[in-house]
């Protein structure tokens, strides 16, 4: 299993994010590699124990019995093997996109660096994951309760036995016994499935927490820099306003001055009286 987060370009892209001071970018491509390992872990644990069950699965002696409980190991395996899937293509996608990105810095710098980070849609890629494991919660519930009513069904056959026993005792404690051990890895196999469903629900769960974490984030990251390009706004205008040449203000004071200012009314000449 390939540790995502050791990858060359993974770990020059995180590299370069941190040098350029883009941390909320950072911080969202940890996320994703994280998810991806743990989800690589929980899949491929639960592989394993579903491989070791269907060796015991063999050891059922009832024909039908057996035949419906491989059908259900077939069907989850089919989830686990798409999960699997879901893994390998997001994991090549991220890397390619790390190149992108690292190759867009060097072309065109901080900011492209800054865009192809956003243009992986992060939240948006954990948010189908979410979707896809919530889906195979569901289904292996679903497998769960048609187990318990096979266990429901077997038990009612061992009740049968046992009242056909006084007349063919041979053979119903021998068809006893069977039935015990088919009851035993019926029971084995439910719990496995059980375990599987809270696996799919916690891969459910994680990936809907982070993606909402990263958009909290976001909006946090966008709310600071609107705030500090407002303040670098404001405090451009209140310079300007401090710097307001001294010449304009003295003919805003002339101006008030000669409003003022009284003008004389012209007085009737002496000469005309005299006339």
């Amino acid at each position: 299993m390939d540790q995502l987060k050791e990858h060359p370009q993974i770990v020059e892209l995180l590299d370069t994010l941190d040098k350029n001071g883009l941390m909320k970018e950072k911080s969202e491509v940890q996320s994703l590699v994280s998810y991806i390992g743990g989800m690589e872990e929980t899949l491929t644990e639960m592989l394993g124990e579903l491989q070791d069950m269907r060796r015991e699965i063999n050891l059922i002696h009832n024909n039908t019995l057996r035949s419906k409980c491989h059908t259900l190991v077939e069907k989850t395996e089919g989830k686990i093997r798409q999960g699997f899937s879901a893994v390998k293509k997001m994991k090549d996608n991220l890397i390619q996109s790390a190149g992108n990105a690292v190759r867009a810095f060097r072309e065109r710098g901080r900011d492209a660096l800054a865009e192809s980070v956003r243009a992986m849609k992060i939240p948006e890629a954990l948010d189908k994951l979410s979707a896809m494991f919530g889906r195979m919660s569901k289904e292996m519930a679903q497998d769960t309760k048609k187990l318990s009513a096979m266990q429901t069904e077997l038990q009612g056959a061992k009740g049968h036995l046992k009242n056909m026993g006084l007349l063919f005792m041979g053979k119903a404690a021998k068809e006893a016994e069977h039935s015990k051990t088919d009851k035993g890895v019926l029971s084995r196999l439910s719990r496995l499935f059980e375990k599987a469903q809270k696996g799919f629900a916690s891969l459910e769960q994680k990936a809907m927490d982070t993606a909402d974490k990263l958009r909290v984030s976001r909006v946090k990251s966008s709310v600071k820099e609107n705030l500090s390009r407002y303040r670098a706004a404001a405090k451009a205008e209140k310079g300007t306003e401090r710097s307001e040449p001294t010449a304009s203000k003295e003919e805003n004071r002339t101006v008030q001055a000669l409003g003022q200012i009284s003008v004389p009314h012209p007085q009737k000449s002496n000469l005309s009286k005299e006339r």
